[in-house]
């Protein structure tokens, strides 16, 4: 495959068009799992917004889920344009250390208005177990369980160095 480059605050990061290893889907995958809040970006009419929100995720780390109300932006966003972007990051885990140790990782995806009930029930339970001083948000009747269906990621790992690739090989 050829290359892509990126130009990022500056650094000219190319990433390399070959299948992920074993040790970077571990990477993306334990940010993915040990973090607990992410930035979540919607857009509408051009003009995007970007929310803090706790998530959680099934467990192949393919489908990101949140909670928000249904009368929010950031709904209203999502149900008229389903591309959002997530970012998750470990800053919090080197405050006191090398920044260059801080990984980020955005997914790229795209929203899925969730139908049927069980499906809802079971992504309020999923949020509930790993966030449970949310229960009594997550239980609002307003409340509505949001699915993001990640299509790509990125993961920086410091400023230099950048794996791109398709959900499909996480």
């Amino acid at each position: 495959m050829g290359k892509v480059v990126l130009i990022i605050d500056q650094y000219e990061m190319i990433l390399q068009g070959e299948a992920m290893d074993e040790k970077i889907r571990e990477k993306i995958r334990t940010v993915i799992e040990e973090q607990s809040t992410c930035v979540l970006a919607t857009a509408s009419k051009n003009r995007p917004h970007c929310s803090l929100m706790a998530y959680a995720t099934n467990s192949s780390c393919e489908e990101i889920y949140l909670m928000t109300l249904k009368d929010s932006r950031k709904y209203q966003n999502m149900c008229e344009n389903p591309a959002v972007s997530l970012l998750i990051d470990t800053r919090q885990d080197t405050l006191k250390s090398d920044h260059a140790e801080t990984m980020a990782l955005t997914l790229s995806g795209r929203f899925d208005k969730i139908i049927r009930d069980t499906e809802r029930e079971r992504i309020r339970k999923e949020l509930s177990r790993k966030h449970p001083g949310l229960k009594g948000f997550l239980e609002k009747p307003e409340g509505e369980p949001v699915k993001i269906i990640i299509e790509s990621y990125l993961l920086l790992e410091g400023p230099e160095k950048a794996h791109f690739g398709a959900v499909s090989e996480l």
